[in-house]
């Protein structure tokens, strides 16, 4: 019996099919291990053969032949770029969120320091402002000295993370937002606060004609008013102040970056579209830019067949086409028929492959990663985890509920600190990354940005290789998503049947190339 290798390096992962019997495409063992050196190098050759001896050996084989496409990777780059802020004039939002918040209600005034409140005019109202140097007792009793002495105090900004302490000492109950920063609103003519408790969104911050009373705007700074309350819709509290110069800036805080458009070489998403899709509250994810993936051209040419002959001692076939033994391989999906158009999913790019035809495009896992990391406001290894799985949130220290609302106890339990949080399982435990976001909240952005991410990229494909394809077979590493099925299925519609591949019937979506190959070899 002759036992053929099938080696398939891809960027990020390297796959080895072992196949024998008497038509030679019998699957005798499989294996799969990260990608060393960088696909289309001596290292990941070397790498490949290393995996493909250590398979045979511990099947009690020996290779007699193999069969390889040497090809070069396909680099793509991805980057996130700031959109053009949105203007708002003499009106800046200090603040639309806080780590506590006190009281319930809006005030405006002139915000004054807290150790000068005593001196304030007492016919006009006055925001008490504390720095970071006022701990909540001093701040507490200033303003309780202030208003006894009759000052007119209508709100409370404090540096610290002290809200609830300073709101339970106040003998008048007045809203008291946190986290605020004070140096940058005693710069301003007049602020104004609200914060509203239990399931009440702002209604004072959220009306334009109340804030252009307030504020005094004249009839062409209506539209800033209009904005700012736009911007702060879902807020539970708001910090907004008005410029003392007078004038209404025309420039914008954050001019406009260049964006490139979208194209087969590029892939733009705009995060303000997949908050929109996900019906995202303002302020619990970044709205405010794009990130993109580009393609950009292998400089090298790749170690070949030859390369990794010497590597495992034995000869290879070489296969001209890896997007054709792709294409093989998944066909071998039981229940698929040869008219469906088989897409690789992979790191950095998509792979969309029809009868005859190919198309590339920039635009994968990593760049959901990116968007997840950009719009959580987190590192991209948490966003690597969060962004494949539903979460979980810690409802106690050792109580978790995930997304479909049923609850579980840990084995262990986890940090305190931790309780409120989303989770998501890493090879560590369970990983906190936001809490930002309700369970309901972070599954309809997430489910949101694969549509947009990956599904865009699909339908993209399909249009130029295959627009009239009844069904697509989803294989390679991002086809291991359990919603991915789910995101291409939604963009592409429900004319199009879309599944996963399961090559030989018993490989799953991964070997499809591996598989392939030896096809293709055996076939000649």
């Amino acid at each position: 019996m002759t036992v053929w290798a099938g080696v398939d390096i891809g960027n990020a992962t390297t796959e080895i099919v072992l196949c024998g019997g008497d038509t030679g495409l019998d699957v005798l063992a499989s294996a799969r291990t990260p990608t060393r050196g960088g696909k289309g190098s001596l290292r990941a050759i070397d790498g490949a053969a290393q995996l493909a001896r250590r398979l045979a050996d511990a099947e009690g084989l020996v290779i007699d032949r193999a069969a390889f496409a040497p090809t070069p990777p396909v680099h793509s780059t991805v980057e996130r770029v700031l959109l053009e802020s949105r203007r708002t004039g003499r009106l800046a939002i200090v603040t639309r969120a806080a780590a506590t918040t006190g009281g319930d209600g809006a005030g405006v005034g002139l915000p004054v320091p807290v150790e000068q409140l005593s001196d304030a005019d007492a016919d006009r109202p006055v925001v008490a402002c504390a720095s970071r140097q006022w701990g909540y007792r001093d701040v507490a009793g200033r303003v309780n000295a202030a208003v006894e002495v009759g000052r007119n105090v209508v709100a409370v900004l404090t540096e610290n993370d002290e809200a609830v302490l300073v709101s339970n000492r106040l003998r008048n109950p007045l809203p008291v937002v946190d986290d605020v920063d004070v140096q940058r609103v005693l710069s301003t003519a007049r602020v104004a606060v609200e914060v509203r408790q239990g399931p009440t969104p702002l209604q004072r911050l959220t009306d334009p004609f109340w804030l252009t009373d307030v504020f005094g705007l004249s009839d062409d700074e209506r539209v800033d008013a209009r904005v700012v309350a736009d911007l702060l819709y879902d807020s539970a509290c708001a910090v907004v102040c008005l410029d003392g110069s007078g004038s209404a800036d025309d420039t914008p805080s954050r001019p406009a970056a260049p964006i490139p458009s979208q194209s087969d070489g590029t892939h733009v998403v705009d995060l303000t579209e997949v908050a929109a899709q996900a019906n995202s509250r303002r302020g619990s994810v970044a709205v405010d830019s794009v990130v993109l993936a580009t393609m950009g051209d292998a400089a090298d040419t790749p170690a070949g067949a030859d390369a990794l002959s010497d590597a495992l001692g034995v000869p290879v076939t070489r296969i001209e086409s890896e997007a054709a033994a792709a294409r093989v391989g998944a066909l071998t999906t039981p229940g698929v028929t040869p008219d469906v158009v088989v897409v690789d999913v992979g790191g950095g790019t998509v792979d969309v492959v029809a009868e005859g035809s190919r198309i590339v495009l920039p635009g994968a896992g990593q760049l959901l990663t990116t968007a997840t990391a950009t719009a959580l406001g987190i590192s991209r290894s948490a966003a690597e985890y969060a962004k494949r799985a539903e979460a979980v949130t810690a409802v106690t220290t050792q109580l978790v509920e995930d997304e479909h609302g049923r609850r579980r106890f840990l084995d262990r339990p986890i940090d305190g600190r931790c309780t409120g949080w989303l989770l998501t399982t890493a090879p560590s435990g369970l990983l906190p990354f936001t809490s930002r976001l309700s369970g309901a909240e972070w599954r309809s952005w997430r489910l949101a940005a694969k549509r947009l991410v990956i599904g865009t990229n699909v339908m993209r494909g399909m249009a130029q290789v295959a627009p009239d394809a009844p069904g697509v077979l989803l294989v390679g590493g991002g086809a291991s998503d359990d919603e991915l099925v789910r995101a291409v299925s939604e963009q592409l519609g429900h004319h199009v049947t879309v599944g996963r591949g399961n090559v030989g019937g018993r490989l799953s979506h991964r070997f499809a190339v591996a598989y392939g190959l030896v096809a293709l070899a055996v076939d000649r």
